[in-house]
């Protein structure tokens, strides 16, 4: 089994804005190679929020390089491996978005996800996040930082191929029961159970009912999301909202039963800054109803 483990973090809300990349070679199921890179992001703007969770501010890359230059010297990784990243809809995000920017063709790569093959691998897990997995599986993990989170996604990984006899990277298609994701020249195609295109109206997805947990929180409750979302599209919320047997819901209601702040404007939302749809919901509660507003990592734990 080889593989490239990637992990990016960002300047802001901006998947466009890297500020550290970190990439783990792994080889016949061993780790051969680990580098990480200090970004400047193009603006070089960075959200208080964002250096809170990692650290990294504009003073601490105002010499690095920019992306396109530190590219140069990794595409032949990108080239070369089928990528693994933990939550890779928002590594690949930040990848695509930030090669856009760059003018910079995507490599003709495939890519998995560790947070969707974790859900596979045991009923005994109660979360997914790669901190909870690196602590169940005594790996050591700097969280939030880019080469600690690719090594510790990595060794999830080894660790994953292990317990269920993977030996190729196609084969976690079949094991896994996930879609591989793909990018291309020109394109990608999304990695996970289901893939809806853009154009998809959300209120004709159809999902397995009888998977459906009726103790979920979220089960036959109506939920609506504001602000962006760090940890997948919004698109991919309300599906997950759906398999939890929930209603996604577009504006905020009477029937509203939770609104989801992304955790971007969650932090806004504690310095005063108010979507229309916070206002709604405030205006709600004034008026006796049980809207609850709940940040992007509540729900992220709330959900199967």
């Amino acid at each position: 089994m080889r593989f490239l483990a990637i992990d990016f973090e960002t300047a802001n809300s901006q998947r466009n804005s890297p500020c550290e990349i970190g990439l783990v070679v792994v080889e016949d199921f061993e780790i051969v190679d680990q580098q990480a890179f200090l970004i400047r992001p193009r603006d070089n703007y960075f959200d208080f929020y964002n250096t809170e969770i990692h650290g990294i501010d504009e003073s601490m890359v105002e010499n690095e390089p920019e992306f396109d230059i530190i590219y140069d010297k990794l595409e032949k990784y990108f080239e070369h491996y089928p990528i693994i990243a933990h939550n890779a809809a928002f590594d690949i995000s930040v990848l695509r978005h930030t090669l856009d920017l760059y003018k910079i063709d995507y490599p003709e790569t495939q890519y998995a996800c560790t947070y969707q093959m974790s859900k596979q691998i045991s009923k005994e897990l109660l979360s997914f996040r790669l901190d909870y997995l690196c602590d169940y599986y005594e790996i050591e993990l700097d969280h939030h930082r880019a080469l600690s989170d690719a090594s510790g996604c990595a060794q999830l990984a080894i660790q994953f191929f292990k317990e269920k006899g993977v030996s190729k990277f196609d084969e976690i298609e079949s094991v896994f029961n996930l879609k591989l994701g793909k990018l291309f020249k020109g394109g990608f195609r999304g990695s996970g159970k289901r893939i809806y295109g853009d154009g998809v109206d959300i209120r004709t997805i159809e999902v397995d009912q009888s998977k459906i947990d009726e103790n979920n929180p979220f089960y036959n409750k109506t939920v609506v999301f504001t602000g962006t979302l760090k940890s997948m599209a919004r698109k991919n919320a309300q599906i997950r909202v759906l398999e939890n047997g929930g209603k996604p819901g577009k504006g905020v209601t009477n029937e509203t039963d939770y609104l989801v702040i992304g955790d971007q404007d969650f932090k806004k939302f504690g310095d005063g800054f108010k979507s229309s749809k916070i206002k709604k919901a405030e205006k709600l509660l004034g008026e006796g109803s049980s809207i609850e507003l709940l940040s992007e990592r509540q729900f992220l734990e709330m959900i199967v």
